[in-house]
């Protein structure tokens, strides 16, 4: 190991190692680094305790006597390592899924292969994350959108960053008094929001893993919390005081309250583009789905009703909107009996997705007010919905164990994973790419499932 460390500095060890031979030419370091390499390797000998291995290479490298400067810089060399391939990885696997979409555009007889990678379903479990308190229930998961690291809030306070290609944790966030209930990550993996049971909602910076700022308005429980596009400079949230709030990040202040009716918890919230205008979606203990004009926090409209509480709401993707728009046009014309062309204002639809207490899923046309389609399938609470990549399915995460995944077309169920025996599977993450799905559960663990 010794010999190996060395041969890192681009040169051998001399009579201390058998057939070991002095750097040549074609070594990779200059003579400053090689020495400040060393200097790193035998402070990290000597840190380690191995302090007749640090004499001996000091001995060999001309050093009277080992000495320490700073331990830990070998280590964080090695971090940063580690760290740049992660990116690397990243960036290659962002590379491929952008020549797949300019292949789309440039040659149409690559859109089948594309479609196929896209249609990747979760099928097999790779890792099981342990790390949150034992019996505490994970609240909310979420990707990174360019590293290979997903985050986990639980009801034990705390935020884990793992790396879910090599099932380690990475890093362990506190700061919160409370149970953290929700996380939200902004487009660009910069920083991560997150609500709790103390009424606070922190904005963590990802380079330091610390918050950069505390958000206090809310009286109750912060349940949900988004960051809102483009520019993610706002954040909309949802808390059990009955209250939707839009925050200016920048500014750590409140700039709209809305009030959801009789005060209602509001559990799930979402700020969506509509035309040249957004709208802010909640829904929560009322059973009723609503939508107000971001602009006007008295413009509250009633879109649909549940049985049972509303757990999360979600958004379409522009590629499941297109999927249920043609659907909403076959449904038509099948009444009709007349064939429906696409127009400008079909496609400015907007749909989301409910989960309830009632055991069911609901996607609704937020353009119209109308139920797009239903869902109906898991045994016990839906928890957690998220729409597939390709637009034609959804994943959904429940109570009775399971992970779901939904063919919008039929209304058919695809597949089912039983993710957990005797456990509530409580937060649902996908992958932007399609390829990996992580699932957690009431009893502080994390699945993570690859797509196949």
């Amino acid at each position: 190991k010794l010999q190996f460390l060395y041969l890192i500095g681009g040169q051998r060890l001399g009579a201390g190692v058998p057939g070991a031979t002095p750097a040549g030419p074609g070594s990779m370091l200059t003579d400053r680094k090689r020495r400040q390499l060393h200097d790193d390797i035998e402070e990290y000998l000597l840190s380690c305790g191995f302090e007749q291995a640090a004499a001996a290479f000091a001995g060999e490298r001309g050093n009277a006597v080992p000495t320490v400067r700073d331990e830990s810089a070998l280590e964080r060399k090695y971090a940063n390592i580690l760290r740049t391939a992660k990116l690397l990885s990243a960036a290659e696997e962002e590379a491929k899924q952008l020549r797949l979409q300019i292949a789309e555009l440039e040659d149409p007889t690559a859109v089948q292969a594309s479609i196929a990678t896209r249609d990747y379903l979760p099928n097999r479990l790779i890792h099981t994350l342990k790390g949150h308190t034992q019996g505490k229930e994970v609240t909310a998961v979420v990707f990174h959108p360019n590293q290979p690291l997903c985050y986990s809030a639980c009801e034990d306070g705390r935020v884990k960053i793992w790396d879910y290609e090599r099932g380690e944790s990475e890093n362990t966030i506190v700061g919160h008094t409370g149970a953290v209930k929700c996380l939200a990550i902004d487009k660009d993996g910069d920083r991560i929001a997150s609500g709790s049971d103390d009424t606070e909602i922190h904005i963590i910076d990802l380079r330091t893993n610390t918050a950069s700022r505390r958000l206090k308005g809310h009286e109750h429980t912060v349940s949900c919390v988004e960051f809102i596009h483009p520019d993610c400079h706002f954040l909309v949230s949802g808390s059990r005081d009955g209250t939707i709030r839009i925050w200016d990040i920048i500014g750590s202040r409140t700039d709209k309250i809305y009030h959801a009716p009789d005060a209602a918890w509001v559990r799930g919230v979402q700020v969506v583009a509509h035309g040249n205008h957004q709208m802010v979606v909640a829904a929560g203990d009322d059973h009723m789905l609503r939508c107000w004009d971001r602009q006007n926090p008295n413009s509250e409209k009633a879109i649909g009703l549940h049985g049972h509480v509303i757990e999360c709401v979600v958004v379409a993707n522009a590629a499941a909107c297109a999927e249920l728009q043609e659907m909403a046009r076959a449904k038509e014309a099948a009444r009709t009996g007349e064939t429906l062309e696409a127009t400008n204002s079909d496609m400015q639809s907007v749909f989301v997705a409910t989960g309830s207490r009632d055991k069911t899923i609901i996607v609704w046309n937020l353009t119209n007010g109308t139920e797009a389609c239903k869902l109906v399938g898991h045994q016990d609470w839906v928890r957690s919905v998220s729409f597939h990549v390709n637009g034609k399915s959804l994943l959904s995460c429940s109570d009775d164990g399971t992970v779901r995944v939904w063919q919008l077309s039929d209304q058919r169920c695809l597949r089912t994973i039983k993710v957990q025996e005797m456990a509530f599977i409580s937060a649902l993450g996908y992958h932007p790419t399609g390829r990996y799905v992580v699932a957690g559960a009431n009893n502080g663990e994390v699945k993570v499932y690859k797509c196949e």
